[in-house]
């Protein structure tokens, strides 16, 4: 009787460095500047993955910066010059803030440009799949757009299945006691404003802070939009604020108190940063919540569809994760095709200095046991300074990073690190 024997492989335990990426699971990109600094990250359908942020022109002004990178982790030499793009929009400090890749593979950068004639306004710029300036969008693939005030922000974007683009960000209100509002903007694919939504295109929303500035947006299936950020200088400090809007640009009545929520979780330093949409409809705002003995931590809010906490999830609503940092706030936020739930982010102020942060939760709001170390993991590159600011978890299950590492030589470089999933 023959007698055989078969190999099998482990799988990579999930929150591990994934080693078939980059340099051990790892990349860090030099764009030529002391300060390059990666916010947003975003991944194609056939992935190759587009970082966003900004980097420094020859002298103190930043630039948009986009560097595009292969599946395995090199940068892509066939976008831009060499893998890479910038694009400067005349202000002092043009920041990337979010990204996003069409379904053409057109890619879309949004942020603000800082320091203009008129202040700082809302910059969005388009190129083409292979990294030029897209001449079919704006001025050259450039858009600006000045609200009439000294402060109006971009801090993300999200796409319409019609191809209409969604900023929001925040503006400075003509009541000075009013201070910044939530602003929301729409564009025809083309780049311009869209009548159809708002008052010429956009529409502001007060949550009665000193400043209510707008962070992240997600799109319902139904069209709807829900956006979230922070009420900063309440009378209770600072809440998380999730507003919803119909797709004519309307805060949406069925939504919280008149379309608004606001959330105090009983400190005063309630963050929201990100948002997501669970596959059953559910809202999932991430941010940072202050603990008084331990700083800030992560925290996670869920909301049901209609804008009331979610008790449900998590401990009556919410869930924070110490990393044992400082300040550890959650930037990002994203849904695995599984519906586990994963936020990254930095821990400031640990032994060895800020450490990338990223921890995973069940569809529910617990912490993901079978992922790092309960749920969590803290990952030190051997610099003092590692960042991690976005995140999104690709189609099989593996979770990309993007922020940034300080190089002791090179100053700040773009970093993207890919875990197994």
């Amino acid at each position: 009787m023959a007698s055989c024997s078969s190999a099998h492989s482990t799988a990579p335990a999930a929150g591990t460095l994934d080693v078939r990426f980059g340099s051990g699971g790892k990349i860090s990109t030099d764009l030529g500047s002391g300060a390059d600094r990666a916010r947003a990250v975003a991944v194609g359908s056939d992935g190759r993955i587009l970082v966003s942020g900004s980097t420094q022109s020859g002298g103190p002004s930043d630039d948009f910066a986009v560097v595009r990178y292969t599946p395995d982790g090199q940068v892509d030499t066939g976008f831009g010059e060499g893998g890479k793009v910038s694009t400067d929009f005349g202000g002092t400090s043009d920041i990337a803030n979010a990204v996003a890749i069409q379904s053409d593979g057109k890619v879309l950068a949004v942020g603000t440009s800082h320091g203009t004639a008129t202040g700082d306004t809302i910059a969005l710029v388009r190129y083409t799949a292979d990294g030029k300036p897209d001449p079919g969008f704006g001025a050259e693939g450039r858009v600006s757009t000045d609200l009439g005030t000294q402060a109006d922000r971009a801090n993300a974007v999200a796409l319409q299945p019609d191809g209409k683009i969604v900023v929001v960000g925040s503006t400075r209100d003509p009541d000075p006691a009013q201070g910044d509002n939530f602003v929301v903007l729409r564009y025809t694919p083309d780049g311009k404003p869209d009548p159809g939504f708002g008052r010429d295109g956009m529409v502001s929303t007060d949550f009665g802070g000193r400043a209510d500035v707008a962070a992240a947006v997600a799109i319902q299936s139904d069209g709807k939009i829900v956006v979230a950020g922070t009420s900063h200088g309440t009378v209770t400090g600072d809440n998380i604020a999730v507003a919803r809007y119909t797709g004519e640009g309307v805060l949406d009545p069925n939504f919280g108190d008149s379309g608004k929520v606001s959330a105090d979780l009983g400190t005063r330093a309630d963050h929201a940063n990100a948002v997501a949409l669970a596959a059953d409809g559910r809202i999932i705002v991430a941010g940072s919540t202050h603990d008084p003995g331990r700083g800030d931590n992560f925290v996670l809010v869920g909301y049901t569809r209609d804008g009331k906490q979610d008790t449900a999830f998590g401990d009556g609503g919410r869930v924070s994760t110490d990393f044992d940092g400082k300040a550890d706030i959650a930037y990002a936020l994203a849904v695995a095709p599984d519906g586990k739930l994963v936020a990254t982010g930095t821990s400031h102020g640990t032994t060895t200095g800020d450490n990338i942060a990223l921890a995973r939760y069940t569809a529910n709001g617990k912490p993901d046991a079978g992922f790092g170390t309960g749920g969590k993991v803290s990952t030190d590159l051997g610099g003092n300074a590692e960042h991690g600011n976005a995140v999104v978890v690709q189609r099989d299950g593996r979770i990309v990073v993007a922020g940034s590492t300080a190089d002791p030589r090179q100053g700040d470089n773009f970093l993207t690190v890919r875990y197994n999933g």
